[in-house]
């Protein structure tokens, strides 16, 4: 881990300390063991040919400010009427700008499974994932240790948090290789320069074990991307600034949602 990932970590670390001495970590496991209701989140994913994870995104390092003003709770029904599979939050609030709040507002305002997108550091941050009320979380192996991930793993399950597990090259692959996860995120951006190669996910896809759901992350932007990871036998996207942006996100879900795989 290098660059500004290491600047994001840093950061994110120093929050999840002042969240601690807000709110403890005892209250807040107690928050997150309430009893709850949880929509399945894998399963909405492969219900679907073409399965979009629509995110809720304020802003990037990369791109900078994308829609500040943004309505978590509209936006997210508008990708519901598009037809997305499952909803993405981000929650990271210094170079993303998101917050926890846009969570809880998203999903009180939809029946999709949402999944928590955040630098995931600390098991403090599954707690407060569950009692914010998020269905799935995002963990980056880039910035876990091996056992790490498997403690955060094995505890996400306990807190019937489903983990989608983000990895990057091969490297990342073999370190998450021993958990088995069923649900791995290949991200086509590098976190550290911020480049972008759409074919990374269909090329590393090979690598997973089969029955793996894979879900390809960042630089969807239009039919073709979708159409040459279907090739690629990905059928799962994750897509944030192009739907933001995009003066007609429901009509781009739509379209997305019924191309075939010509291949």
């Amino acid at each position: 881990m290098s660059g500004f990932l290491e600047t994001i970590v840093t950061h994110v670390k120093g929050v999840v300390a002042q969240s601690k001495a807000t709110v403890s970590m005892a209250d807040m496991r107690r928050t997150a063991e309430a009893p709850r209701v949880v929509r399945p989140f894998r399963k909405a994913l492969e219900a679907k040919p073409v399965a979009v994870i629509a995110e809720v995104k304020r802003a990037s390092p990369s791109k900078g400010d994308i829609a500040l003003d943004l309505d978590a709770a509209k936006t997210a029904r508008r990708y519901e009427e598009g037809g997305a599979a499952a909803l993405s939050v981000l929650t990271e609030g210094k170079f993303f700008k998101g917050s926890l709040e846009d969570l809880k507002a998203a999903r009180k305002a939809i029946t999709l499974p949402v999944l928590r997108k955040e630098f995931i550091v600390d098991p403090y941050q599954l707690y407060e994932t569950a009692a914010a009320g998020a269905d799935a979380v995002l963990l980056i192996a880039r910035i876990l240790e091996p056992s790490q991930l498997g403690d955060f793993m094995a505890l996400a399950s306990e807190l019937r948090l489903e983990a989608l597990v983000e990895v990057f090259d091969e490297a990342d692959i073999h370190k998450v290789a021993p958990f088995a996860p069923p649900l791995v995120g290949i991200n086509n951006r590098n976190l550290t320069s911020f480049d972008t190669d759409t074919t990374r996910a269909g090329r590393l896809s090979e690598y997973l074990p089969s029955g793996t759901t894979v879900v390809a992350a960042s630089g969807i932007k239009d039919t073709e991307d979708i159409r040459r990871h279907l090739k690629a036998g990905i059928s799962s996207f994750l897509v944030g600034e192009s739907l933001v942006r995009a003066e007609d996100s429901v009509g781009l879900l739509r379209s997305w949602c019924n191309v075939k795989d010509e291949g």
